[in-house]
């Protein structure tokens, strides 16, 4: 064989070992399969947007560390895990926030999940189909989410779960928890917005047993007055509903 045939071999031989080289240096450096789980009221885009990436993306562009924390500043998600799997994949595990009702105070709307934590609305066109919490007092406090008094929003958060515990049927006749009179919660029904009035002991805190007993006997009574009242209720003027005396339902109304 020629020097020259020798040569030539040689030469394709090192392209062909090149070509494959580079396409494995491309296949290991470069992630081409992104999975996201974990969210449901999340899309999949908005994460990739949050994150600031794409199907497929360069080793080189990859830190772990700020794409978390990028996606972190979404405000509907509690916990983000991010993980490379080899040999090309990038793994997001996501956990949301749970969305318990709906805050109406000073001005703006706001999301509380079950821990208290309050967050925005990043996207109105959501539509959470959840009791809306009013009449909180404002602290004076530089984070924002801290403004809310942690303890109207435990005593509007045990009567919005507790009535969730219940009955779905109480749950879902319940349309705002208003905290504004300091001497009665009022629960606002969905049906026509009647009030209903419920007992307020300023001096407990809503993690005193009794407290949670007494309110829960209420709920109890207004479930019961839901199942057997609510249609002649609709046909009445009413003006409010009062469960805060023993024994008894005191109905205001126009009829």
């Amino acid at each position: 064989m020629s020097i020259k045939k020798i040569i030539l071999i040689l030469i394709v031989l090192f392209v062909i070992v090149s070509a494959f080289m580079s396409l494995k240096w491309r296949n290991i450096n470069t992630i081409d399969k992104v999975t996201v789980t974990g969210n449901y009221t999340v899309t999949r885009e908005e994460i990739l947007n949050a994150a600031r990436i794409k199907d497929t993306i360069s080793e080189e562009d990859i830190d772990i560390d700020k794409i978390q924390d990028r996606i972190m500043k979404h405000p509907e998600l509690k916990k983000v895990f991010v993980s490379k799997v080899l040999p090309s994949e990038l793994k997001i595990e996501v956990i949301e926030r749970r969305p318990l009702a709906i805050i109406n105070g000073d001005n703006e709307m706001k999301l509380i999940d079950d821990e208290l934590d309050v967050f925005p609305f990043k996207n109105s066109n959501k539509l959470y189909d959840l009791p809306v919490i009013s009449g909180v007092r404002i602290e004076s406090s530089p984070n924002q989410r801290n403004r809310y008094n942690k303890e109207d929003l435990r005593l509007a958060l045990f009567i919005i779960l507790s009535a969730y515990k219940e009955s779905k049927t109480m749950y879902n006749n319940i349309s705002e928890v208003n905290l504004s009179d300091s001497g009665k919660i009022i629960v606002y029904l969905s049906e026509d917005s009647s009030p209903f009035y419920f007992p307020r002991n300023n001096s407990a805190s809503i993690s005193d047993p009794e407290y949670q007993t007494l309110l829960i006997n209420k709920l109890t009574v207004f479930d019961s007055y839901i199942r057997q009242s609510l249609d002649i209720h609709l046909k009445k003027k009413i003006n409010y509903v009062d469960l805060r005396y023993s024994d008894q339902i005191l109905v205001n109304s126009n009829n």
